[in-house]
Order: structure tokens, then C-alpha cells, then sequence
């Protein structure tokens, strides 16, 4: 069995560990030197980001004007009071510390961004170093606790939310390792004030605490009751002894701790609801109060009865297993296709038996046993209330406390390996962790991001900005931007953007004209203040009414790109939905949005394997407040709008429509950005050299043209709805033997394609695709058109007499 002693260093324990905080600080370099635009919003998944604005929008509004409310927003109503947005779901403490690292940066929202990413960044590496001290306690050896902390925090999850700013990341984690290191230092040395203290600041950073703090206060009261039982048996004095035990487990530290630890988060937890009753009807409308009976699934809105429990332990496992495989690893068996679904059964097995490990470890251990198994259980106290998670109970950030799996797990192997194979073999175990952690951060810093998210980020916010210079402190309202987001995500952006000014949404439907406007629409005939703006424009003395019958007015005065049951338009890097009449029946159903590449390898790798990128699969028109539904649409006079941004690369067509709950499609069309007026030239200039080339070698869907080595796919008229699907070419070799290795099996080349440029364009009512041939003899050429759904169009050979 395992028995863990202490070896104290001969120089205080912080220059002793000196050397190993050269990992942390060459990660936080790492991170800054590859990341150069950390400071915008860059994350593929869009949560990573909005949350990271709402914790800072938060932290920019505490101030003792406003009675340290945690609120993401605030409004001055016509009277001069005043109604806070409120969130006040965590402790203050986190966004004090967040407040106090964007204070010196003013009106500089990127530096903002960036100061509070490089604060959680610092608080990661602080989060390895605490872990680092504790395991080299708990072993006496700092190479293990070096390469076991190396291993934990190389894992998928950790690296990924390193920076994430708020309830995403490691803020309150560091609180949970710093009562960690306060736990270690108390079971060897008996320091309870150090204890007290560290847990409390590890309170003041949030409740992740307290999931380390549960296992811990019952094992040691635990261990103490059997222990006073045990001298009851052997005394036979049954009745002094239970008396004496009642005494000693109330004088118990274990007990004083679950005491400081209570009465200190409730009165954190009470000025967090005392504020938040400030504008609410009733006690239970305090956002802490619903969020506690929430999460302990007593009182649930209806239809959310939380995650079932075989699925919910299945998940469990599976994060498990993620947490303990290098971020590279991870991420890139995704990107290679190797689909999640497929890899879950196998990291739900590993997980549930690192955890089983970990814990029989545990039971192996003959000292520092709490500890160890404080830290396996972490992740577990922590995930059960998350269970009733009512807005998304697979939140994956919720992983972050499995690392204590993680790093039980390779701290027991390291000791063993020691032991079987000596110093020499942890120490290359050693380089091997740094070696994995740093490839780690690199692949985080240079891999996973998202330019046109950063490149959009910057755009908005200069236009934000420019309009907080003229604005700002002042009553705005926001019409809600167009994105891919609900709304309730979408203002998350403006709660930062805004934070420090009275502002509220609103929408079509308001005919107040007082004060500033934030619009997604520009128009120079209002009273526009921002007329340099791309994205955000700002007006006054006009109403929201105006702004969107002016944007009307201009749809309807233009040609949509295609026409259903809405009509579909194509706008700076956006595509708008517009039906006038409008009711509520044409919007209730689902809107769905596929958008398709000019250039394949311009695709989140995620998307890749579709060929098209979904800008999100529930997009729904939203009338009034409180509707989440997915997109940015709005109703007024007798209309509907609604626009959703595109990816900022080039699009050569987007598939659109409505589906029922069901799945079934109500309307679904292709419609094609236009092209600009040099490259409709072009087009049409090849267009018409090649139809006046003489007859086409066949006549199908598509007139097909061959050229030498290229075969041509020509139509008139048509739209990008005649040239839907896939369209597969098959080229026979004269002599199979002239195929690539990899094609002898089948006999045959595929060049498949979509009908997109620079393979395909619509323009001018016509349709025109090209394809380069393979260079050797060919026999005969199959061509055709595939739909998914309806199957074969048509299908055409073509013989040839190819002498090459």
C-alpha cells in the first residue's frame, strides 16, 4: 500500500518550487505570443465568448452608487429610478478582481477583453502551481507532483476554457485549489486559521468550494465518529462514550470548518439576494433563490425535469475521459472525422474506470487518504446539481473539477512507477508531461480559433465605440443585431459593449422616439450619428418603428435573391428574411440556414465533413422579450424581418427554409450571393464562347460541353435551385492501370462536386460549371445530379474517343 510522508525542504517551500513555476509562465507566454488577438471575441462554439461578456459587463457595473449589485445591465426608467438586469449567481469576489484588471483601460473595450483573459490565464497558472505544491506535500516528491500536474491540466477541457473569463473558467477553480492547498497544509500541520482563511477567499471566488469542501468535512467527521465508536466498544462504556463523542465531534475542527464555511457563503449568498430582491415582486424571483431551488430540482419550469440518470452518469463518464486525454489528442481525432458519438462509449468506459481507479487508489493510501479522496470526489459533489441545468444540462464547462480524477490518478501511477523503475523514469515521465502540456497550449493558442469571428469582433467593436464616445452614460435602447444567437445570448455582447450606460432592449414594435437608438440598419435619411459604422449604427430622435419601416421600404424596393414563402436577400455579409403581410403561423415553425463555401477549406473543421456550414439549426422570429427562440427577427406594422449573420468568408449559396418540430420541411430553397459585376462579365463571357462552340456532346438537366480536358455544365434558364445537391462525375480510364493506387479497386475516378464557385456560378439567369479531366485516356465519362432527400435527378454517359 501506498503511504505518503511528508519530507520537508530544507529553504521555505515557495523558492523550493521556484523552477516549476517556468511551466506556468512559459504557458501564459505561450498563450500571449500565439494569441495575438485574444483580446476579441474568437472561440467556434460562441458560448466560450458571450459568457466571457456578460462576467465582464458584471464586473464593469459593481460600484458603490449602485450598491455593489451584480447586475449585466441597467436602465433609468422616465421617473429617474432605476432597474438592474441582475445575475448576481456568484460571489462578488471574482468580478471585483475582474473590475479592478479593466479599470485602467477606460473606453478600450478589446483591452477590456484582453486584461480579463490574461487575468484567468494567471489564475490557471496559479490553479498548476497550487496543485503542484499540494501533491509535492502529499508525496514529498516535487518531480511527481511536476509531471502529475503537467498531465491534469494538459487535459481537453482545462486547456480549452484557460481563458474564459467568468463561470466558464478557472476563476473560482483556483478558489477550490487554493482551500486545497489549505486542506493539505491543515491534515500535515494542523493549521486551521490558514485553513479558515484560504477557504473563505476560496468562497469570495465561487461555489466550486464547496464541492471540494462536502466530501472533505464528512470523511473527517466520519473518521472521527468511527474512531469514537471504536474506543466505546473497547471501554463498554456505551453510554459516557456516546456522550463524550457528541462533545469531541461538536468541538470537532471538521465541524468548525462546515461552520465558517456556512455561515460565510450565506452572508455572501444574502447581500447577493438582498440585492437582487431589490426590483423583484417576491423573494423566490431573486435570481440566487431560483437558482438554488433550480439546481436542487425543486422547482423546475415545466418540461425541464433535468437530464435522466443513466444518460447523465454515461455523460459524466465521458467528460471524465476527455479530462484525462492532452487537448491535441482530443481535438484533433475530432477534426480528423472520428466523430464524438462514436469515441463516447470508449471515453465513458475509460472515464468511469480512471474514476474507479482513482478512488480504490484512495482507499490504498494509508495517510492523506481524506485529501485524495477529497480531490476524486470533487468533480462528482460538484456535477449532481448541474443535473437540473433548466437552459442546457450538457453545459461542458462543468468538466473543470474532474480534474481532480485526473490528477489522483497520475500521481498514483507516478509513485508506482518510481517505485518499479526509480527516479531516472519519473524524471523522463517528466519531460514527457511538460513536453504534452506544452503542446498542449500551443495547439490551443495556434489552432483553435476563429479569424472571421476575430476579424468580425474588432469591426464591432470600433462600431461600439465609436457609439460609447457619443452615447455613452446616456439612456440607449438596442434594437437586437442580427446573429446566429438568440437574443438572450446576442445582448450578452451589448451588456459589455454598454456597460457604464442606462440601456435596455426594444424593438420594431416601439414608437418611443426619445433618446439614442442602436440599430443593425443604416439609414443616412434618419437622424443617423454613426454613418462610418459597418455593423452598429446609432440614431436619435427617431423611433425603432422608423428605423425598421425605412429598412422595409428599402427591401421592398430591391430584389430578393430568391422568393417562397419568404423572400430571401442578400446583405453585407448577411441574409435577410422579409414577408409582408406577416402573422404569427409563418414564423412559429423553425427556420433552417446551410451555408456553402466558395472555398471548402475556409470551413470550421467541424463543418467540414458536411461541406456547408449551419448557421444555426433553430432560428425563430421573436415578437416581444422573454421568447429565446434562436435568430434576431422582428414584427411590426404587418410585416416580419429577421436577419441572421453569414461567416465572413466567401459564400457561393445558402440552403434555407422552415421545417416542422417533426423534421418535415415546409419550404426549402438555394439562393446565391450575387456576384459582382466583374465576375458576371466574366461568366457570361465563357458563358457564351462555349455555347456558341457548337452542339453539346449532350443534352440532359444540363447541356455538357467538352473542351480537351474539360467538361462543361451549362443551363438557361436557371437559378441556384435548378443547380441544388451534389452533382458526381465518374471518369473511366481507357486503361485502369492510369488511376491513382487508391482508385484500382473501383475502376473509375470520382470528381463529385457542388455547384459553387469557382467550380459553378448562377448569373444573369444562367448557370455554368466547369470541371478539369483527368490527364490520361478516357473511355467514357457518368455525370449526373444527387439530391438528399430525393435522390437521383438525372443521370447521363458520355463516350469518348480520347487518342491522349
Amino acid at each position: 500500500m501506498f503511504s505518503f510522508t511528508l519530507r520537508r525542504p530544507r529553504v521555505p517551500e515557495w523558492r523550493g518550487w521556484l523552477p516549476a513555476l517556468a511551466l506556468p509562465l512559459a504557458m501564459f507566454a505561450a498563450l500571449l505570443a500565439l494569441g495575438g488577438d485574444r483580446g476579441y471575441f474568437y472561440r467556434d462554439d460562441g458560448l466560450h465568448d458571450f459568457e466571457t461578456y456578460r462576467y465582464i459587463a458584471i464586473a464593469e457595473n459593481i460600484s458603490a452608487e449602485h450598491n455593489f449589485r451584480l447586475a449585466t445591465h441597467i436602465w433609468q426608467r422616465e421617473d429617474g429610478s432605476l432597474k438592474y438586469g441582475l445575475y448576481g449567481r456568484f460571489p462578488i469576489g471574482g468580478y471585483a478582481l475582474v473590475k479592478l484588471a479593466i479599470l485602467p483601460f477606460g473606453d478600450d473595450l478589446a483591452a477590456k477583453l484582453l486584461a480579463a483573459r490574461v487575468l484567468t490565464m494567471l489564475m490557471f497558472c496559479g490553479t498548476a502551481t497550487l496543485a503542484c505544491l499540494s501533491i509535492s506535500r502529499i508525496t514529498g516528491s516535487r518531480t511527481v507532483a511536476f509531471a502529475a500536474a503537467a498531465l491534469g491540466f494538459s487535459g481537453f477541457y482545462a486547456v480549452y476554457y484557460a481563458d474564459a473569463v467568468g463561470i466558464l473558467g478557472v476563476i473560482d477553480l483556483f478558489g477550490a485549489a487554493l482551500a486545497f492547498h489549505g486542506m493539505t497544509v491543515f491534515v500535515q500541520e494542523g493549521r486551521f486559521r490558514q485553513l479558515a482563511v484560504k477557504v473563505c477567499v476560496g468562497l469570495l471566488l465561487g461555489w466550486r468550494v464547496y464541492a471540494l469542501l462536502l466530501p472533505f468535512i464528512a470523511l473527517g467527521l466520519g473518521g472521527e465518529t468511527v474512531a469514537l465508536l471504536r474506543s466505546a466498544v473497547s471501554a463498554n462504556e456505551w453510554t459516557r462514550t456516546a456522550r463524550s463523542a457528541l462533545i469531541s465531534l461538536a468541538r470537532s475542527r471538521y465541524a468548525a470548518l462546515a461552520a465558517v464555511s456556512i455561515l460565510f457563503g450565506s452572508a455572501l449568498l444574502a447581500l447577493n439576494i438582498a440585492n437582487g430582491y431589490a426590483n423583484r415582486d417576491t423573494l423566490l424571483d431573486a435570481p440566487e433563490v431560483r437558482s438554488l431551488l433550480r439546481r436542487s430540482g425543486l422547482a423546475l419550469p415545466p418540461g425541464a425535469g433535468g437530464i435522466a440518470w443513466d444518460d447523465f452518469s454515461k455523460q459524466q463518464s465521458f467528460r471524465m475521459g476527455v479530462m484525462l486525454i492532452p487537448y491535441p489528442l482530443y481535438a484533433r481525432a475530432v477534426n480528423w472525422g472520428f466523430p464524438r458519438q462514436d469515441a463516447a462509449p470508449a471515453l465513458a468506459v475509460l472515464g468511469a474506470a480512471a474514476a474507479g481507479a482513482a478512488l480504490a487508489g484512495a482507499a490504498l493510501v494509508r495517510r492523506r487518504r481524506i485529501l485524495v479522496a477529497a480531490a476524486v470526489l470533487f468533480g462528482v459533489c460538484w456535477a449532481v446539481p448541474m443535473r437540473y441545468n433548466v437552459v442546457d444540462p450538457v453545459h461542458v464547462f462543468e468538466s473543470l473539477p474532474y480534474v481532480g480524477i485526473g490528477l489522483t490518478l497520475f500521481t498514483l501511477a507516478l509513485i508506482g512507477a518510481r517505485r518499479l523503475m526509480g527516479e531516472r523514469a519519473v524524471l523522463a515521465i517528466c519531460a514527457a508531461a511538460a513536453l504534452a502540456f506544452a503542446a498542449s497550449v500551443f495547439y490551443a493558442g495556434q489552432i483553435d480559433r476563429d479569424a472571421d469571428k476575430a476579424e468580425r469582433s474588432k469591426t464591432e467593436m470600433a462600431d461600439a465605440t465609436t457609439i460609447r464616445e457619443i452615447a455613452g452614460g446616456k439612456r440607449i435602447r438596442v434594437i437586437p443585431m442580427r446573429d446566429a444567437w438568440s437574443r438572450y445570448f446576442l445582448m450578452r455582447i451589448w451588456e459589455f459593449y454598454l456597460a457604464g450606460s442606462y440601456f435596455q432592449e426594444t424593438d420594431c414594435s416601439s414608437e418611443d422616439d426619445s433618446g439614442f437608438i442602436v440599430a443593425p440598419y443604416r439609414h443616412e435619411s434618419l437622424d443617423l450619428l454613426t454613418p462610418e459604422n459597418r455593423f452598429a449604427f446609432l440614431y436619435k430622435d427617431t423611433s425603432p418603428l422608423e428605423i425598421c419601416r425605412a429598412e422595409l421600404r428599402r427591401l421592398e424596393s430591391s430584389e430578393p435573391a430568391a422568393r417562397s414563402v419568404f423572400d430571401v436577400y442578400f446583405q453585407d455579409e448577411a441574409i435577410t428574411y422579409l414577408k409582408n403581410p406577416c402573422a404569427p403561423a409563418d414564423y412559429e415553425a423553425p427556420f433552417f440556414a446551410y451555408a456553402y463555401p466558395v472555398d471548402l477549406n475556409d470551413l470550421p473543421k467541424r463543418h467540414r465533413r458536411g461541406g456547408f456550414h449551419t448557421t444555426h439549426s433553430r432560428i425563430r422570429m421573436t415578437e416581444k422579450d422573454g421568447d429565446e427562440g434562436l435568430g434576431v427577427g422582428s414584427t411590426f406594422d404587418s410585416a416580419c424581418i429577421m436577419t441572421i449573420q453569414l461567416p465572413g468568408y466567401p459564400i457561393a449559396a445558402v440552403q434555407t427554409g422552415q421545417w416542422t418540430p417533426g423534421g418535415e420541411r415546409l419550404w426549402d430553397l438555394f439562393a446565391a450571393p450575387p456576384l459582382d459585376a466583374e465576375a458576371r462579365a466574366l461568366y457570361e463571357s465563357s458563358y457564351r464562347a462555349m455555347a456558341s462552340s457548337g452542339e453539346p456532346a449532350v443534352r440532359a438537366e444540363f447541356d455538357l460541353y467538352l473542351d480537351g480536358g474539360t467538361l462543361s455544365y451549362l443551363k438557361e434558364p436557371c437559378g441556384a435551385d435548378d443547380a441544388r445537391g451534389r452533382f458526381f462525375l465518374s471518369v473511366h480510364p481507357a486503361d485502369v492501370v492510369d488511376l491513382p493506387a487508391e482508385r484500382l479497386d473501383i475502376g473509375h475516378d470520382s470528381l463529385n462536386f457542388t455547384f459553387e464557385p469557382p467550380a459553378g456560378a448562377f448569373f444573369n439567369g444562367k448557370c455554368m460549371a466547369t470541371r478539369e479531366l483527368p490527364d490520361y485516356p478516357i473511355s467514357h465519362i457518368e455525370t449526373g445530379q444527387f439530391i438528399s432527400g430525393e435522390g437521383e435527378l438525372w443521370n447521363t454517359r458520355i463516350e469518348i474517343d480520347d487518342g491522349r
